[in-house]
């Protein structure tokens, strides 16, 4: 059969446009919320966001369209060409059609991500891509197995509907392992990307089940080994991605710290995301007054010589303990992200179980000492409703007012006095 004459003919061909307005409309739907990514933008992070809702349905569409196609070419005679053809090389043209169809449209989706945030891929984002491309063959190899032994009409629903369940039913289990394990692409945050644990375990149990069913096209040959190699290859499949994600959690182990850094000035050197540092000298000059302030009052013991944006940072974490501080600094200017975030991270939680009520006047003071009071206030009056809860808004403002005009060693012991009566269980960190 002529090349074009197969691609005219080919039902991944004639089906493409219109899965492609079906992803246009997955696309619009589904990333409603992509433009937070923009003021940090990382092109593995959108194209993950992109790539999550589409995935299933490509692997769906192309296990499908694979077995309506292995159905056509039997009906043609395709098969009894065998003994002047081997089967891979028939089989090869319409799988290679398929999987260039529907990754073409998966990856039209992810260039749409990347174009909505405004960065270019990079190798991180090709990374994603090729994964998803290997997917994509594996489910595409599946269809057309099952579809050249059993008539389209009954197993092109069948591997269509088995590839969507499989891959997305999983998602909304308890069993953590199995999030990572189905082909589905988890999210990777900024600076992040798949690490090869992740890659590996995305992939193998579906290209394990491919090659099984491989194998058992060549049953007849000698069925005994060809079943025996097909059940290990899709259960050892299975048990390596197992033995790789059996202890990760909801959220599995990317690799970090890849976005490029900024670090700029000294007491306390100041570094953020590449991508967010346009005022990091402003950034920096405001911290170096701030923490010199909560340092007079006694509020932290010693200042940070450091601090980081947690967007970079190696653990994700707000910590303004120690010489290293790692606070939420990007994107924005100074007077954007130096605001009521900073006292609330200052003073943090002295226990497990603090009474928030008293801890509002600790976070107040911190607030005054370095001048975002009025942010705070705003901050907290959403918080509890407009003060409907605790105390009220002129009881905050007398009480620190009152206490700044108390001597310093007065308001440092004000100070710890409050934090251990916001602990009244005791066990103060």
């Amino acid at each position: 059969m002529r090349l074009l004459t197969s691609l005219r003919t080919h039902p991944a061909v004639l089906a493409t446009p219109f899965i492609g307005a079906f992803f246009c409309y997955v696309f619009l739907t589904s990333t409603r919320r992509i433009e937070q990514l923009i003021d940090l933008p990382w092109a593995a992070q959108a194209a993950s966001y992109a790539a999550h809702a589409p995935v299933p349905m490509a692997a769906a569409a192309a296990a499908g369209l694979t077995a309506v196609e292995a159905t056509r070419l039997k009906a043609l005679g395709a098969w009894q060409l065998g003994s002047v053809r081997p089967t891979w090389r028939i089989a090869l043209q319409p799988v290679l059609t398929t999987v260039a169809c529907l990754s073409t449209l998966t990856a039209g989706v992810m260039a749409g991500g990347l174009w909505v945030v405004g960065v270019l891929p990079d190798l991180y984002a090709l990374q994603l891509l090729a994964i998803v491309v290997v997917l994509i063959t594996a489910h595409a190899v599946i269809g057309f197995v099952v579809g050249r032994h059993l008539h389209a009409l009954y197993s092109a629903p069948l591997v269509a509907v088995v590839a969507f369940v499989g891959i997305t039913f999983p998602l909304g289990t308890d069993n953590y392992w199995a999030h990572h394990v189905t082909g589905a692409i988890d999210w990777v945050g900024f600076g992040e990307a798949y690490s090869p644990a992740m890659t590996v375990a995305a992939i193998l149990p579906t290209v394990g089940l491919a090659l099984a069913c491989v194998a058992l096209a060549a049953v007849r040959r000698d069925p005994v080994r060809y079943v025996a190699l097909s059940l290990v290859l899709a259960v050892g499949g299975l048990l390596g991605a197992y033995g790789i994600t059996a202890d990760w959690r909801s959220m599995p182990p990317t690799a970090k710290g890849l976005a490029p850094v900024v670090c700029e000035g000294t007491a306390p050197e100041v570094c953020l995301p590449e991508a967010g540092a346009d005022h990091i000298g402003e950034v920096q000059a405001e911290l170096r007054r701030m923490t010199d302030r909560l340092e007079d009052r006694g509020i932290v013991a010693r200042k940070p010589e450091r601090i980081t944006d947690i967007s970079v940072a190696d653990v994700r974490r707000i910590d303004t303990d120690g010489a290293g501080w790692t606070l939420a600094l990007a994107p924005g200017t100074k007077d954007q992200v130096l605001r009521e975030n900073i006292a609330i991270s200052v003073v943090g939680m002295p226990c497990e179980e603090p009474d928030w009520n008293v801890l509002h006047s600790n976070t107040l003071w911190a607030a005054r000492t370095i001048g975002v009071e009025n942010h705070y206030m705003s901050w907290l009056s959403r918080e509890t409703q407009k003060f409907s809860q605790g105390q009220t808004k002129e009881q905050l403002l007398s009480e620190t007012a009152s206490v700044a005009e108390l001597p310093l060693p007065e308001q440092k012991k004000w100070y710890d006095r409050k934090l251990t009566s916001a602990c009244p269980s005791g066990g103060r960190s």
